[in-house]
């Protein structure tokens, strides 16, 4: 009897198992085609100014893009998205980033920074939005 068990127990992992990856098999393929999330790692750490004082400022970001094929395409120009980003948020003041509409304008305006940096690079970008994942002043 416990020998069943096993033997049960054991195909039903393989079939858990088996279902399992034909699931991210097939929906690897959509998520490439369809829209998806592109995180850019590691986070973004600036110093930025507060007052006479200086604060560190730690930002995690996603791109939402409407074509995930694109994906390794946006991020072969790493090097750019960085340095732009490096820019605009070490230019940034705590007293703007401290409440939810200043860390508003501060996404808005990441946004239309990194859609410049890349119009030359990538000709049909596919950047629909972009999203603060983590956002930390210290």
């Amino acid at each position: 009897m416990k020998k069943l068990a096993t033997l049960l127990g054991t195909l039903l992992l393989l079939c858990f198992t088996t279902l399992s990856m034909a699931s991210v098999d097939s929906g690897g393929d959509a998520e490439a085609k369809g829209s998806g999330y592109l995180p850019l790692k590691p986070a973004f750490v600036v110093n930025i100014q507060d007052g006479k004082r200086s604060r560190f400022l730690q930002v995690q970001i996603q791109l939402k893009l409407s074509d995930m094929s694109m994906s390794e395409k946006i991020l072969h120009h790493d090097s750019i998205i960085r340095h732009t980003m490096l820019m605009l948020l070490s230019g940034q003041k705590a007293m703007d980033l401290y409440s939810t509409v200043g860390k508003e304008r501060l996404r808005v305006k990441a946004l239309e920074a990194i859609r410049t940096a890349l119009k030359d690079e990538i000709k049909h970008l596919p950047i629909d939005d972009l999203y603060f994942t983590n956002f930390i002043i210290q």
